[in-house]
């Protein structure tokens, strides 16, 4: 190949790079500016998924606080009730625990369209207990002045919510992501004792003894 080919072959690479070089650079740009957008896409994507996660979140939390509520107001004012079967009296005279009740139930069916299975489970029994429970002081007070060993039963089936309760109260909490050492002599699993709020003067019919018992939700 002679000098002369050689040259024309150098200027025409020469010519082509010229020509290619703002196209070649044009294309780099857009190639970055895609995987920049790309990457933000996906920055994005994530923190709206992040937020939309801390939103239920918090609404899971609302609504464990507000089911957790309505739940111990509920059996406070149903052991009341099982209190006034010995002395004959009427029950829920002041409408307080349909009150009580219809508020359980709202709040109950908001969360079952909210929390998962694994705390649905333990509401729902803790749920069909107290509805089980009215219905046989009901029965009970209809009847008259109950037995003696009749009254221990519905009592100790009322007490007996409360191991419900907790159990609900450890799927809340586990759901939540809520973890707290455990003080020496505490089993696993057991929640500490956090007493109810008071109630009005004229819905105390407990004895002190019971108010003050340790380790019990007792209303």
């Amino acid at each position: 190949m002679d000098a002369g080919v050689i040259a024309l072959l150098v200027a025409a690479v020469g010519v082509a790079g010229t020509l290619l070089a703002p196209i070649t650079t044009t294309w780099v740009g857009s190639r970055a500016r895609l995987q920049e957008f790309e990457l933000q896409q996906r920055a994005e994507q994530a923190r709206r998924h992040v937020e939309e996660a801390q939103r239920n979140l918090e609404r899971r939390r609302e609504t464990y606080v507000a089911l957790n509520s309505a739940t111990r107001r509920y059996r406070i004012l149903m052991m009341e009730d099982v209190h006034v079967l010995l002395n004959g009296g009427p029950l829920d005279a002041d409408g307080a625990i349909e009150n009580a009740r219809l508020e359980f139930q709202d709040v109950y069916a908001q969360a079952q369209m909210l929390i998962p299975d694994s705390v649905l489970g333990p509401c729902h029994e803790t749920r069909v207990a107290l509805a089980e429970a009215r219905k046989v002081i009901a029965a009970l007070h209809k009847e008259g002045e109950p037995g003696q060993e009749a009254w221990q039963s519905v009592h100790a089936d009322v007490m007996r919510i409360w191991d419900l309760i907790q159990a609900m109260q450890e799927a809340m909490r586990a759901d939540l992501g809520i973890t707290a050492s455990l003080p020496a002599g505490r089993a696993s699993g057991q929640l500490p004792y956090v007493p109810d709020p008071p109630l009005p003067a004229q819905h105390r019919f407990l004895s002190r003894r019971d108010e003050t018992r340790p380790g019990q939700d007792r209303a």
